[in-house]
């Protein structure tokens, strides 16, 4: 199992409605990419985190499957427009057991 987390903070001036909209169409690429076999995402809301203000982590069979992921046309769309509305972003990739 491949898993892709991203943690983000949104830029300031981001209306709500935007996060909102960016959110939604996060929540639905399980229901776009095949290869994205599972989607967790929310606020931090604890921890020893201080920068970032929420967290997505989506689960892939492989490495095959993360690629297909990021080529696909419902990703694509929704990159451009989610990096703009960040202010800080990290991606970890990582196979599980290896």
């Amino acid at each position: 199992m491949m898993q892709h987390i991203l943690h983000w903070t949104y830029k300031d001036d981001v209306p709500e409605e935007e996060r909102t909209r960016i959110e939604t169409e996060l929540a639905a690429l399980p229901n776009h990419v095949p290869s994205l076999r599972g989607l967790q995402w929310g606020q931090v809301i604890g921890g020893r985190n201080h920068t970032f203000t929420h967290t997505f982590v989506m689960l892939f069979n492989d490495a095959q499957g993360l690629h297909q992921y990021t080529v696909h046309s419902a990703h694509v769309r929704f990159a451009g427009p989610f990096r703009e509305a960040c202010a800080e972003q990290m991606v970890v990739d990582f196979e599980e057991g290896v």
